[in-house]
């Protein structure tokens, strides 16, 4: 077994200049019985052994080697990929090589995402999930026209542009202490900016409602990202904006609401390990 050869003899490495050895982290490495990983971050540039059976002195039983992918941002392992396979994914991040080793540049979690192969199994985080009754989303339907209408939004199909509009207006009543006739008390207002806000996400970025919590007697309705593995209840969220008890870590309540939106942007290509894992 050997990889001599793989990249070939003409491989443009990049810019030599940039490449840096003594600064670089030498992967990390694990074995399992038969199985050896060798783990590479979203750290800094690394050196990875080309032949890692030959590179580990405790390596003399593992028959079977992956690259293990890890996630330092959010500190779990992203999935693994045959150890043959990466190196030919990993050829256009390598920055330069000896005889026994490839120093690979920093790659970004997205790049890491890309490379994974197999993922590891996710549970869900909420023990009962299930589909929105009929008759919740017609009254969630009722309350987004109703909203639409009282808050004067412009335009009701673009996610972006009613994000931003539910922003300013919650700023407006943070600031004025007001809230429109059309409704009864600040937990009324939180219902309809919530439900406007998880159409929000629907509309910009493909979510949909769900009913998701510990029983099917202790639930709350919300939205789930498009691969399913996060979720937001944003009637509570708005809730807690609107009541002051979003504190930020300068001790202010905080209106996120169009930041929210916009870091949920393709929020499904950095999965925790939990399915609907909740986000706010």
């Amino acid at each position: 077994m050997g990889f001599k050869g793989l990249f070939g003899d003409g491989l443009h490495y990049g810019t030599k200049e940039t490449a840096d050895w003594n600064e670089a982290a030498r992967a990390d490495h694990s074995i399992d019985g038969k199985r050896g990983f060798v783990m590479i971050a979203d750290s800094s540039q690394i050196i990875i052994p080309k032949e890692p059976w030959k590179h580990y002195k405790e390596a003399a039983e593992v028959s079977e080697w992956y690259m293990l992918f890890y996630c330092n941002t959010w500190g779990e392992v992203i999935g693994h990929t045959e150890y043959a396979h990466a190196l030919r994914k990993l050829e256009k991040f390598v920055l330069d090589s000896d005889s026994d080793s490839f120093l690979l540049r920093r790659l970004d979690e997205e790049e890491l995402y890309s490379l994974a192969e197999v993922r590891p199994e996710r549970e869900d985080f909420f023990s009962y999930v299930d589909e929105l009754p009929e008759g919740v989303r017609k009254e969630i339907d009722m309350t987004f026209q109703k909203g639409v209408r009282v808050f004067g939004i412009s335009d009701p199909s673009d996610g972006a542009g009613m994000a931003e509009q539910i922003m300013n207006t919650v700023d407006n009543i943070l600031k004025t202490g007001t809230i429109p006739d059309a409704y009864g008390d600040i937990a009324d207002v939180a219902v309809a900016l919530g439900v406007m806000f998880g159409q929000a996400l629907c509309c910009g970025y493909g979510w949909k409602w769900k009913v998701f919590g510990n029983s099917r007697d202790q639930t709350s309705f919300g939205v789930v990202s498009p691969e399913e593995n996060f979720c937001n209840a944003p009637m509570s969220y708005l809730l807690k904006i609107l009541t002051g008890q979003n504190i930020n870590r300068y001790g202010e309540n905080d209106n996120t609401v169009l930041l929210l939106y916009n870091m949920l942007d393709n929020i499904d290509k950095k999965p925790k390990k939990e399915r609907y894992y909740p986000l706010a």
